[in-house]
């Protein structure tokens, strides 16, 4: 019986832990998210060549999947890509800070995601061990 005990007071402690690990997730996700903008889900820095009349340049421009970003001649229109000119430009540090931030709330989501599976396989175990003991006092009976 104490063994038992122990096990679900086991269980109890780790539901605990879990449950201190994805507050503290979601704290540091909130932080990020105040310090400034994200860039859009599923986005990056892509970089392209424009060949002049004596050179080639290259220049950079922030793309996502979804047409996010408004059009500079229209803001009523929307494009999937954000002009940011060459590295070091106010527009380029800003998306890179911006898909930082991004892929940290992502990588840390993930984490989240991880905690909680791990949450369902102890509710699992739980269950598990209250139906063992559940047979063993109807057949003790």
């Amino acid at each position: 019986m104490s063994k038992k005990l122990s096990s679900q007071e086991d269980i109890i402690m780790r539901a605990d832990i879990l449950a201190a690990l994805m507050s503290n997730l979601e704290r540091e996700i909130k932080q990020i998210a105040e310090s400034g903008p994200l860039a859009p889900a599923d986005s990056w820095i892509l970089r392209y060549q424009v060949k002049g009349k004596s050179d080639i340049y290259w220049y950079y421009k922030l793309q996502c999947k979804e047409a996010v970003f408004p059009e500079q001649g229209d803001p009523k229109k929307f494009s999937k890509y954000k002009h940011l000119g060459k590295p070091g430009s106010a527009a380029y540090n800003e998306a890179v800070i911006c898909l930082a931030r991004r892929a940290k709330i992502d990588a840390l989501e993930r984490m989240i995601n991880t905690i909680k599976q791990g949450w369902l396989d102890l509710y699992e175990e739980k269950e598990k061990n209250e139906n063992r003991k559940y047979s063993r006092n109807k057949t003790a009976n």
